[in-house]
């Protein structure tokens, strides 16, 4: 088995993932390993470039002994005998969404592996040509995954600066133009980044709670779903309200929970939107929550958060269910328990 070396390694800064560029003497790969050491570990690869002749089929033989293949002729657009790349000026840039990277060398593209690849699609590949079964062609691909990119790094810039001061100004002061002054704040990030809290107030002798922070992020997976749109709803910020009455120390796990599930989709790499559910054992006697988005449907407005790099923060409500109500949602949608439950977000949640 041929010894394989590692290039060049990178955390996400948001997923539980790890980049990385691995040589041994026939290739150069780029990968992803999604959740590492756990049970759901999985290992996205895409091929870089050959370093040895490429075959006219497939080295079966490499991957019969664990290897990593050499790209088929056919599929290579470099030297057929192979090439080296510069170790010292390759560097990872991460997609917004921190799901996904791409592989520069110096100040060229040379690889990327989204966050659509799977099973059936590796990644790009600069020297790759065509689709081939481990890589498939940059060079189509190159002008849209290169706004991608420029776009990624300007955001990563921003987020390695202060924004956050003025981003908690901005949402704190439409939390208040909604409930008037805050009552608490709460750190909910354990000091780690990205910087997160939870605001609570009172209106009208109701209780609200809003997550503050969580809108700079961009959610993975969801383009997948909306692709044009996803920019529309890849932004948003949880809010709960409880109505006179609640008991407090319900309320205040409640809290904690919401204030968990601000981090999910980072946690899960998935996408929180309207109509989503979640199962919840926070409040006794219920069973999930169910999400909904005031600008999808007739529920209360809510705070109007700005927008975050040019990008709508939405809101999204907190709605508790009993088991009966989340199987009915499960089975018929969000429109009958709305009708049932009305579009005022302090009178659901009665705990």
């Amino acid at each position: 088995m041929n010894d394989t070396e590692t290039l060049l390694e990178q955390w996400s800064p948001l997923c539980n993932m790890q980049a990385f560029v691995e040589a041994n003497d026939s290739t150069i790969y780029f990968y992803l390993w999604v959740y590492p050491g756990t049970e759901m570990a999985e290992i996205r690869s895409c091929w870089v470039c050959n370093r040895r002749p490429a075959m006219e089929e497939m080295d079966y033989a490499a991957m019969d002994s664990g290897e990593a293949p050499r790209m088929p002729l056919e599929y290579v657009d470099h030297d057929p005998g192979g090439i080296e790349l510069d170790r010292d000026r390759l560097s990872i840039v991460w997609f917004e969404e921190g799901d996904a990277a791409f592989l520069f060398e110096g100040g060229r593209m040379i690889a990327a592996i989204p966050g659509w690849a799977g099973e059936k699609f590796p990644g790009y590949s600069l020297f790759a040509k065509g689709v081939g079964p481990f890589a498939w062609e940059l060079k189509t691909a190159l002008p849209a995954l290169s706004l991608r990119a420029d776009r990624s790094r300007a955001y990563w810039e921003a987020m390695a600066g202060d924004y956050f001061q003025e981003l908690q100004g901005e949402q704190l002061a439409a939390l208040e133009d909604y409930f008037g002054p805050h009552r608490q704040y709460f750190a909910i990030d354990g000091g780690q980044f990205p910087p997160r809290a939870l605001v609570t107030g009172e209106k009208g002798g109701n209780r609200y709670a809003f997550t503050l922070g969580n809108g700079a992020l961009s959610q993975p997976k969801i383009e997948q779903y909306f692709q044009e749109d996803s920019w529309k709803y890849r932004r948003f910020e949880l809010g709960i309200a409880f109505p006179p009455g609640t008991d407090e120390g319900r309320a205040r796990a409640m809290l904690s929970y919401v204030a968990a599930q601000a981090a999910l989709p980072w946690r899960e790499i998935g996408w929180l939107g309207h109509g989503h559910t979640i199962p919840c054992e926070a409040a006794p006697g219920y069973a999930a929550v169910l999400l909904l988005n005031p600008a999808l449907c007739p529920v209360d407005r809510g705070p109007s958060y700005p927008d975050f790099m040019g990008e709508p923060v939405n809101l999204l409500w907190v709605m508790l269910l009993t088991a009966g109500e989340y199987e009915d949602v499960m089975e018929h949608g969000e429109e009958g328990i709305l009708a049932r439950k009305g579009g005022e977000a302090a009178g659901w949640n009665l705990i």
